[in-house]
């Protein structure tokens, strides 16, 4: 019996834990300025996230990537790569969240000001 409720008490800690790490995630999200483009961790373009934007971006492996910004926030809407991970992941707008197309070495980042 005492082997159950120290099952019990472990697994709520646990949740409880996961619960403060989800609710301080989301309480302490800042809003970006900026999206840094890099390919092969060279900054290639600084994107303004409060000017709609439609460039395209040559990365390595002769790979294509269409970088949107759209309403404060920076998505990949197509890429020649074989898997559309960076596609997939949608849009961002919060500082530090990437989104990153391992084929062509690019990486788009939020940030909050030029660094």
């Amino acid at each position: 019996m005492k082997k159950k409720y120290i099952g019990a008490v472990c697994i709520a800690a646990v949740l409880i834990l996961c619960i403060i790490w989800i609710v301080v995630q989301n309480v302490t999200k800042v809003q970006g300025n900026i999206a840094e483009i890099r390919v092969a961790n060279e900054v290639v373009r600084t994107l303004d996230l409060s000017k709609d934007t439609k460039i395209t971006v040559q990365g390595k492996n002769n790979i294509t990537l269409v970088v949107i910004v759209s309403n404060g926030s920076v998505y990949v809407e197509s890429s020649e790569c074989p898997d559309k991970i960076c596609v997939n992941k949608g849009r961002i707008s919060n500082e530090y969240e990437t989104i990153v197309c391992l084929p062509a070495q690019t990486i788009v980042e939020v940030r909050g000001s030029v660094s």
